[in-house]
């Protein structure tokens, strides 16, 4: 555990490699996303990159942020700034017990929480950064639809997506429907684990956090909660570590041109963007990056090797 340092306590998931393992120097974090909890990189024994990594050698970490997992609260008022602190709190802790600076990879939302946590003086605590279809600025994202939703959303203090997939599970990924295809490509994920993935992974998220991702599909991207004229993607030309970024190519929420844009403003970044006309076997959605049919081999594997490259 740690605590912030407006006094709210994070509990995190250590994964310690098997002792004949061969194991390297820095540790990795991993940082979920929007509505997601550790469950994103841990889904079973068998989908998981946690158990991945951890059995090639490496120490590592499972955030949860506050308000997902077992860091559920009853105050549902904060903002993506706060998310900021939980993972500079939990990188700190990390720095802490191992002395070094670490590797860390986030998706959707946790990719953008990577590239705050690298920017500016972020070298000293981390080593290496995987942003996984997560950008600041998502003109281009099919929740650009959903706006005319504020409105009626404003309303309430938190919204529970995971009513929502209740009512939805027992036509899920059997008609493919647009919902379905926000989060997955339906050719590349096996069923089973898509409904999986919902029925562990969502999580209530406060109303407060939705209105500032709004301006993440706007022109501009995502802008501090208390002052509109501060664009976080300003921050990426201040990173100064490896970046490795990947998108999907039908990823409907985050598509392939945001991970172009923002690599383009990343001084020591790669950009890698996965499906049939990049040599695999299958398109690749949202989660697909994290939980396809063929995400181990074709996806951790880059991931692996990049960590490896920069773990000196």
């Amino acid at each position: 555990m740690c605590q912030t340092s407006d006094n709210h306590t994070l509990v995190i998931t250590r994964c310690i490699p098997p002792k004949d393992a061969v194991t390297h120097k820095h540790s990795v974090v991993l940082c979920h996303g929007f509505a997601s909890n550790r469950f994103t990189f841990d889904l079973n024994p068998d989908v998981s990159v946690a158990n991945y990594l951890c059995l090639k050698g490496w120490d590592v970490w499972l955030v949860e942020l506050r308000g997902s997992g077992k860091n559920k609260r009853n105050d549902q008022s904060w903002t993506f700034e706060d998310h900021v602190v939980d993972i500079q709190t939990i990188i700190e802790k990390v720095f802490t017990v191992s002395g070094l600076p670490v590797h860390i990879i986030g998706h959707s939302m946790g990719a953008m929480l990577v590239q705050c946590a690298a920017a500016g003086n972020g070298f000293k605590r981390v080593r290496s950064g995987v942003a996984i279809a997560g950008s600041f600025r998502m003109e281009s994202s099919e929740w650009r639809h959903f706006l005319w939703m504020w409105p009626l959303v404003q309303h309430f203090t938190t919204i529970h997506p995971e009513h929502i997939q209740e009512v939805l599970s027992p036509i899920s990924y059997k008609f493919n429907t647009p919902w379905d295809q926000l989060f997955f490509c339906s050719d590349n994920v096996d069923h089973d684990v898509a409904r999986e993935m919902f029925a562990k992974n969502w999580e209530p998220i406060p109303v407060s956090l939705i209105s500032q991702l709004r301006s993440a599909v706007e022109p501009g991207g995502l802008t501090h909660a208390n002052d509109s004229t501060k664009q976080y993607f300003e921050v990426l030309s201040s990173i100064q570590v490896p970046m490795l970024l990947l998108s999907g190519s039908s990823d409907q929420q985050c598509p392939p041109v945001t991970m172009e844009t923002a690599q383009k403003h990343i001084p020591f970044s790669r950009h890698i963007c996965f499906g049939k006309c990049h040599g695999q076997a299958n398109e690749y959605g949202h989660f697909d990056l994290i939980v396809g049919s063929n995400a181990k081999k074709e996806v951790w594997d880059v991931i692996s090797e990049f960590l490896l490259q920069n773990d000196n």
